[in-house]
């Protein structure tokens, strides 16, 4: 077992102040050379669990940029309101300042793409730690200067909706990308987006996140955090220069949660990898391709274009969904087998995606599901893991014929029964947690490049897929005695260097509905005007089944 004294050691050969003279000031260089041997003792610096490098791997590989959350509040917070409550909720979960110390710097980026990277197997995950400080500028885009033309563009077209969150700017979000390894900021930001000449108070905002230790759910977490601190602000703050600074703060800092893995079992059973490995073959041979081929995510653009829609259904048009669904299939049925069910029904209808040829004759659907739920029941523990990559996935691959509804209307409510207890029953037997179990074991991690095989599994495939991710109804109270509440959620990503050739991101408000966020690229669907077309179709059957 590694000594606090050789952990110190292993890090400072990754950050060493000399190294980093380029890219930190020397007073920031000396104050984070001082603190790790500090973090290390105080449980915020360690390495980086198995799980948690998965999702670091996919930033490595450059095979994914971000997911977003858009949220409305019901009321305007200044400058100074927001940089308290940030810092509230930084040192309450400290996952959202930490980043990843790559084990080469400053050529990390060349290093992980390179043929020595790829040679053997690296058990041993880079180091993560906080930030030694953290200042405003550091998670609002607003005001990153590295990214003043993107922000130009989302708050023109935000001006030209009329304050609204549109397609467009959802779409100018995942051009994003977020460093992973700081060196003065964390692996989220922050968008703000006002609404009027003054741009120092706001009351929506888009969380954007590059998937380290930090998913979908983190993301909710994140805008009900916000609203809770801003309720807590009872006097006019003061100007805060920084969010966080280590060297005052760390006693009020909670320690980095340990690797989800420590506390939940995800070894699959036995059986799983021979299955795992005759699916996936059988599957390889006979799955639906698109025109789409997977690329590296800083190389997309040369070749393709990313296109996104947004649906929104009303609160009134989802209650009546939520009834038909109850009405129609016996006990408890979610609504993403439904929304699952009418995507593929309207895509077969479509006509226009499902072109199969000989023998292709499967496609897929890749379902994120959420770990906490298997959290001991202990309140300060599952508190400690509201922020984190704390998501697994149930995936299966449905036969496309299944979803031809011209002359079998009648098989389309028992289809949506049948996934509902395939989705239902995988989460209640753990299999959303064997395929990142598989991949974690001692023995893969001991003899396989976990980056290497990842990229191959990407890079160059047909796109055929879908990735459908429901992060959830949030019930949002109407009471008054709180002055700050949400209004509106979003949530949304594209799917990457990974096969799918949709995703759809979907989340609901009692307040304003249930937004699906759809994204996909131009050689798949072949226009915006036809992702559009096809989107209408879905919106039409959500509502009419």
């Amino acid at each position: 077992m590694e000594t606090e004294e050789s952990q110190f050691s292993s890090i400072t050969k990754i950050i060493n102040p000399k190294t980093l003279m380029n890219t930190y000031s020397e007073k920031t260089s000396l104050v984070q050379d001082e603190c790790l041997v500090k973090m290390i003792q105080n449980g915020h610096s360690r390495r980086m669990g198995s799980v948690e490098d998965l999702y670091a791997a996919l930033n490595r590989q450059k095979l994914y940029r971000n997911f977003s959350t858009y949220s409305e509040l019901n009321d305007y917070c200044t400058k100074d309101q927001l940089a308290l409550a940030l810092r509230n909720i930084c040192l309450k979960n400290p996952t959202l300042l930490h980043i990843v110390l790559p084990a080469r710097w400053p050529d990390h980026e060349k290093y992980y793409l390179s043929s020595e990277y790829y040679s053997q197997p690296r058990p041993k995950h880079d180091y993560i730690s906080v930030l030694p400080e953290l200042k405003l500028d550091g998670v609002i885009l607003n005001e990153q200067p590295e990214h003043n033309a993107l922000m130009k563009q989302i708050l023109e077209e935000f001006a030209n909706s009329n304050g609204s969150y549109t397609a467009k700017i959802f779409k100018l979000t995942t051009a994003l990308t977020i460093p992973y390894t700081g060196p003065t900021s964390p692996t989220w930001r922050l968008i703000c987006l006002p609404e009027e000449d003054d741009t120092n108070k706001w009351k929506k905002f888009i969380f954007v996140s590059n998937h380290c230790m930090c998913d979908g759910r983190s993301s909710i977490h994140f805008f009900q955090d916000l609203r809770d601190e801003l309720n807590n602000i009872k006097t006019l703050p003061k100007k805060l220069d920084y969010i966080f600074e280590y060297e005052k703060d760390y006693q009020l800092l909670r320690k980095l949660p340990e690797p989800i893995e420590n506390m939940i079992d995800f070894r699959p059973p036995y059986l799983f990898i021979p299955k795992s490995l005759l699916s996936g073959f059988i599957y390889s041979h006979l799955r639906f391709s698109s025109k789409g081929v997977c690329t590296r995510m800083d190389e997309i653009e040369k070749s393709d274009e990313i296109v996104t829609e947004i649906i929104n259904i009303s609160p009134s048009e989802f209650q009546k969904i939520r009834t038909k669904i109850k009405l129609n299939i016996p006990g408890k049925c979610t609504i993403t087998p439904f929304l699952e069910v009418c995507w593929f029904v309207t895509l077969h209808k479509w006509g226009k995606f499902f072109k199969p040829l000989k023998f292709e004759w499967l496609t897929d659907v890749f379902i994120p599901a959420d770990c906490r739920s298997l959290l001991p029941e202990d309140e300060e523990v599952r508190a400690m893991y509201r922020y984190g990559a704390n998501v697994g996935f149930v995936d299966f691959t449905p036969w496309i014929s299944k979803f031809n509804m011209n002359d079998s209307k009648e098989n389309f409510w028992p289809l949506i029964a049948h996934y509902h207890e395939v989705i239902s029953g995988a989460i209640k037997d753990k299999k959303h947690l064997n395929g990142l179990g598989f991949n974690i074991q001692s023995l893969v991690q001991k003899y396989v490049n976990i980056d290497k095989v990842m990229r191959d599994r990407a890079l160059g495939k047909s796109r055929g897929g879908t990735l459908l991710s429901n992060v959830g109804m949030f019930h949002q109270s109407e009471e008054t005695e709180h002055k700050y509440r949400i209004r509106d959620l979003a949530f949304g990503q594209f799917q990457g260097s990974w096969h799918q050739a949709f995703s759809l991101g979907v989340s609901s408000t009692n307040v304003k509905g249930m937004n699906i966020l759809i994204s996909s690229t131009k050689n798949v669907v072949g226009s915006q005007e036809l992702l559009e077309e096809l989107c209408a179709m879905y919106k039409a059957l959500l509502l009419n089944p």
